[in-house]
């Protein structure tokens, strides 16, 4: 037996400190949970905390994972999850279960199914296998697998994680549905522009040419800005291809990151859609880690590292730092300006209450809803702002070439 210092809070949503002991740090946490403890952080006495993960910004533990790495499809692993939960309830042992899913899934899954089947048989945990294989199963997944093994509630948590996994997939997809119209629009609308400005403008500037009048103001532009695509186009498709190789490049980089996450957020109608769609997901992540019995500090770490924003990851971790330093939950939220009110005032009253998970889930739920709003909004204000945008280069393209035209006609009579 061992002495592990622990730091956790009550039912009644008081913060303690104490020592147990127990086999293992696992034991003591499942012990602390079964006495409706819910641990904040544990760790041996004298020893180093085990609350905080190392995660990089995308809550994927650092690995040596290769560029062309094929990728395992979100349908494949939720089909994987709910597998391996029914044959867990009907009793059939890990082992076995993994050796018949293994045999079931095409090969790039199948190939880290039996891996994770030789790390289980070598002695591991099915959560520390998993952790082998970060481009497959994020913090999130892993962790919850934990807590469900720590708790004795395994199926449980992979029935949380089914869910979960889906609606986050269903959310990613509403969001890229609404996306999609206005940006093959915007698409269309620069190859036509391109095509106009090299190819039909110059011909009515041959005709210009031979009339000998003084052309208007628009007309001039017009074929002022033609020729300067016409004589380098070439340089400014390649400034623009260097351009967006250099953007893609810094927001691979932390600080490039945080800056172009934070500028999506004040997008106008974008940004209202992307931070309820965070929160939707901060929130369905928050229940599931904290149902499944994980530590408070170890639950935000891992969120913070998995909710795809990374303004909203760092206020995540500077909850975290407030609730290692007591000051609970929502007292920490409320120092930031990110976290909308309600959040706030629903997670305080579900610390006071006892009944974190449900308010939780009600949060959840609330910006779910709130996501479908906001998405059906925005497709209805992108619709009409598209056609102000056609609308105003098409009138701009007619008044270059037709004012001439008109003033040549008046000029006749």
């Amino acid at each position: 037996m061992a002495a592990f210092q622990y730091k956790a809070v009550t039912s009644t949503g008081q913060i303690v400190s104490n020592v147990v002991d127990a086999a293992s740090e696992q034991a003591a946490i499942r012990e602390l949970i079964e006495k409706g403890f819910r641990p904040i952080a544990v760790k041996p006495v004298g020893g180093k905390s085990s609350a905080r993960v190392a995660t990089t910004g995308t809550g994927q533990a650092k690995t040596g994972i290769s560029l062309f790495q094929k990728k395992v499809k979100a349908d494949e692993l939720i089909m994987f999850t709910r597998q391996i939960m029914t044959l867990l309830r009907a009793g059939v042992p890990m082992l076995t279960a993994l050796e018949a899913l293994r045999e079931q899934s095409t090969k790039t899954f199948g190939d880290v199914i039996n891996k994770i089947y030789v790390d289980v048989m070598a002695g591991k945990s099915f959560s520390q296998a998993l952790d082998q294989h970060p481009h497959v199963f994020s913090k999130l997944y892993v962790n919850s697998v934990k807590a469900g093994e720590m708790s004795g509630s395994l199926d449980v948590v992979l029935e949380r994680l089914v869910a979960l996994i889906k609606h986050d997939q269903e959310t990613k997809k509403r969001v890229k549905s609404a996306l999609q119209y206005p940006i093959f629009v915007v698409c269309a609308m620069i190859v036509a522009f391109i095509v106009v400005m090299t190819k039909v403008v110059p011909n009515f500037a041959k005709l210009f040419e031979g009339l000998h009048v003084a052309l208007p103001l628009p007309t001039r532009i017009l074929l002022g800005a033609s020729k300067f695509m016409q004589n380098y186009i070439l340089y400014i498709l390649g400034v623009m291809g260097v351009g967006l190789v250099a953007f893609r490049w810094y927001i691979g980089t932390p600080s490039g990151r945080f800056w172009w996450d934070g500028l999506k957020l004040k997008i106008p109608l974008i940004g209202d859609v992307i931070l309820k769609s965070s929160m939707a997901r901060f929130t369905h992540m928050f229940e599931t880690l904290n149902r499944s019995g994980l530590p408070i500090l170890q639950t935000l770490t891992t969120v913070a590292g998995a909710v795809g924003n990374a303004v909203i990851e760092k206020q995540i971790h500077q909850v975290a730092l407030g609730v290692e330093k007591g000051e609970g939950i929502s007292g920490s939220m409320k120092k930031s300006e990110l976290f909308p009110p309600m959040v706030n005032r629903m997670i305080a009253i579900g610390e006071q209450s006892g009944s974190l998970d449900n308010m939780l889930n009600s949060i959840a739920t609330h910006y779910d809803t709130e996501v479908e709003y906001a998405i059906k909004n925005l497709t209805g204000m992108i619709e009409p702002i598209l056609t102000i945008v056609i609308g105003g280069a098409v009138v701009v393209l007619a008044l270059g070439i037709f004012l001439p035209m008109w003033g040549l006609i008046g000029a006749v009579k």
